[in-house]
């Protein structure tokens, strides 16, 4: 089982996603806006306008500062 931990800010919306793949697929996810935080998963995949990421993994540009470590995703995600 391959898991990649990716933080990435998506300037138009001015929204930071945290998110957590599991074999290439999606399974948790936290939005942080101004309007706060939303979080995500397999089983509650949609809140609101915000929705869990769907796709494939390689539609993101990720570089290699968008990687984190499980430690920095699991202290925002235990933040709630």
């Amino acid at each position: 089982m391959q898991e990649l931990f990716v933080k990435k800010f998506w300037k138009e919306e001015s929204i930071w996603f945290y998110i957590h793949f599991q074999n290439e697929e999606a399974i948790r996810q936290i939005e942080i806006s101004s309007k706060g935080k939303v979080f995500l998963t397999l089983e509650n995949p949609h809140r609101g306008e915000s929705m869990l990421y769907d796709q494939s993994i390689e539609e993101i540009d990720l570089q290699d500062p968008d990687f984190i470590t499980k430690e920095e995703f699991e202290d925002t995600w235990n933040d709630q």
